[in-house]
């Protein structure tokens, strides 16, 4: 099937319709038809992510007179048909191959720039639909400045067929064409481009045109005029017939992609139900965080030292960082004394010092209730984690398109602090954390946090070195951690600091932490063709994920400490009792049992 051409204009005529497609491009309002899992697959091609678009169309606009039945913008959708983005897998919605999306963003950013140059005041590419598209806005300017949509746009459909056209020829070099010139099919808007996609009927093909003769007098001419008659009426069933043929798979295309497009909608539905209930639970728990006194957080979480002209019973303390930064707090006021920048709240401050962006809110509120929660409240948020991660693991294709990550930078004048809270406070022998230390595998952060590299750069686990040290994971669809061995034998442990621990008793084995819940797709590579052994930790939510990869991989084993919960644990119990450092025995591994049989693991 040919790939073909999709360009949709409406016109935008007032400031509360501007603001909503503003809204409706940039993800602020629930979009029933956008996977929220692929959300940040989405990116301006113009413009800026937090862009306000009435302002930005006002601003364009300028001090112009603007009259009252005006068209203040033109909002349009460029795309193509499936069969260009995902050939051979057009029943797939949400698939596309990256070269030919990159392609074709490219060419139509130029078309864009090229026909409309800065009148394009927001461009953004949609991946988190069925299909690629680059959803527009402009202000329709003629070439004096003024206000004018007809200089643009015209008023017939002659100038929108020649958009239509002009357009097709810029992609044309891809292999994607025109539809049919001149089609009697009906052009139609934005909205009812997104009611089609969403499962309406496929439209009627066009009916044959009758054919008008001229009469003809005299007996041959009427037997001349019956034959032509009979001939022009054959050759309309002819036509009608093949029309019928060449447009009866594209029907059929469309009825298959808008059931599916239906049955996504559902699944997305129930998934949007749940992660209403996952905000939900956030506020909850944001809510609970507002109280925590600033002064705790900075000595709990960043290991804050109360400054010597300083006391507890002062209104204002300040607080000295392992970094040096000067913090200053006045009952729920905080401000950096360095750079004076400040704000209320521990939420915010933990946003601010752990470096979070304003749309990961909840990792700040995670990281609190994982020192300051309640357990319930935290093994609430660990089950969400546990419930939801599979599904929308499964929802993230191949070929979707992730931020880049970027390694944090090592500083080597903090590692000190970093190797004491490994081999002092959480036991690990110094040679196992110098030798990961020198692999590049383990280093400190500015802050003295711990960091464990991801395997191939994909991210990094880091954790805190306070009292109370915090847990961050970062690296969307990273690798996991990896202290490689030599025999065939494989560990899959939780945190990377159970994984130094093992080490100790393993040190011919390839050991994996994976931070919790991680895709087995991702772990395929070091697991197919080896002898797995599930060494998670030794509670519900451990036998939960190891019971998740024993699904994959049956013959794989069960490995629990004899002691404690976790191996860090059972190495800190055993050095507690000053036992000697031969290399200890691990307790006969438990075969993993059917669920089938009633048995758990």
């Amino acid at each position: 099937m040919p790939a073909y051409t999709v360009l949709r204009i409406a016109k935008l005529k007032s400031w509360g319709a501007i603001g909503g497609a503003g809204e409706h491009n940039s993800r602020k309002r629930e979009t029933p038809n956008a996977d929220p899992e692929r959300l940040k697959a989405n990116r301006f091609v113009v413009g800026e992510p937090g862009l306000d678009l009435a302002k930005a169309v006002r601003e364009r606009i300028g001090e112009q007179t603007i009259r009252k039945n005006a068209v203040l913008a033109v909002e349009g959708i460029l795309s193509a048909s499936p069969e260009y983005f995902r050939p051979g897998r057009v029943h797939e919605p949400g698939v596309y191959d990256p070269m030919r999306l990159e392609d074709w963003a490219e060419v139509s950013r130029q078309w864009l720039e090229r026909k409309y140059g800065d009148r394009v005041v927001s461009a953004v590419l949609h991946l988190d639909e069925a299909t690629p598209h680059i959803q527009f806005v402009l202000v329709p300017l003629d070439d004096t400045g003024k206000l004018n949509c007809r200089a643009l746009f015209g008023g017939t459909r002659r100038t929108l067929s020649e958009l239509q056209t002009d357009y097709a020829k810029a992609v044309a070099p891809l292999g994607i064409q025109r539809g049919l010139e001149g089609s009697r099919a009906r052009h139609q808007d934005v909205s009812k481009f997104y009611a089609l996609t969403q499962g309406g009927e496929a439209p009627e093909l066009p009916k044959p045109t009758s054919v008008e003769l001229p009469e003809m007098p005299s007996k041959v001419g009427r037997i001349l005029d019956s034959k032509l008659q009979d001939y022009a009426l054959a050759t309309a069933e002819t036509a009608a017939k093949a029309q019928r043929e060449m447009a009866a798979p594209v029907v059929q295309a469309l009825a298959k992609e808008n059931a599916m497009l239906k049955k996504q909608f559902e699944e997305l539905r129930h998934a949007n139900s749940a992660l209403s209930k996952e905000r939900d639970e956030l506020r909850r728990q944001a809510d609970k965080m507002r109280g925590i006194d600033p002064c705790e957080v900075l000595k709990r979480m960043y290991g804050g030292q109360e400054a010597p002209d300083s006391k507890p019973n002062y209104k204002s303390r300040k607080f000295i960082l392992p970094d040096g930064m000067n913090i200053g707090v006045t009952d729920s006021l905080w401000v950096d004394n360095s750079t004076g920048k400040g704000s209320k709240g521990p939420i915010n401050l933990v946003m601010y010092l752990s470096g979070y962006k304003q749309d990961e809110f909840k990792l700040a509120v995670r990281d609190l209730a994982e020192v300051f929660g309640e357990g319930e409240a935290s093994s609430s948020l660990a089950e969400d984690i546990v419930r939801f991660a599979p599904q929308r693991a499964a929802k993230i294709t191949e070929a979707a398109v992730q931020e880049p990550f970027r390694m944090p930078e090592a500083v080597e004048h903090t590692w000190e602090r970093a190797r004491h809270y490994l081999c002092e406070v959480r036991k690990i022998p110094a040679r196992i954390v110098d030798g990961a230390h020198e692999q590049g595998l383990v280093f400190s952060d500015n802050r003295s946090n711990c960091v464990f590299a991801r395997d191939k750069g994909s991210g990094v686990f880091k954790r805190g070195t306070g009292e109370q040290p915090f847990k961050q994971t970062l690296g969307q669809g990273g690798l996991p951690f990896v202290l490689p061995g030599t025999d065939n034998k494989v560990y899959v442990t939780e945190g990377p600091i159970d994984a130094l621990s093992l080490k100790l008793w393993l040190p011919e084995s390839t050991i994996l932490a994976t931070g919790g819940n991680m895709p087995i797709e991702r772990l395929k590579t070091y697991l197919d063709g080896k002898e797995v052994k599930l060494a998670h930790d030794k509670d519900a939510a451990g036998d939960e994920q190891a019971r998740r990869i024993w699904q994959q991989y049956p013959e794989a084993r069960r490995a629990t400490p004899d002691e404690g919960k976790d191996w860090n644990e059972r190495l800190r119990l055993r050095l507690g009792r000053k036992a000697t450092t031969r290399k200890a025995e691990l307790p006969e591994p438990v075969r993993v049992r059917s669920r089938g049989r009633g048995r758990g693991m």
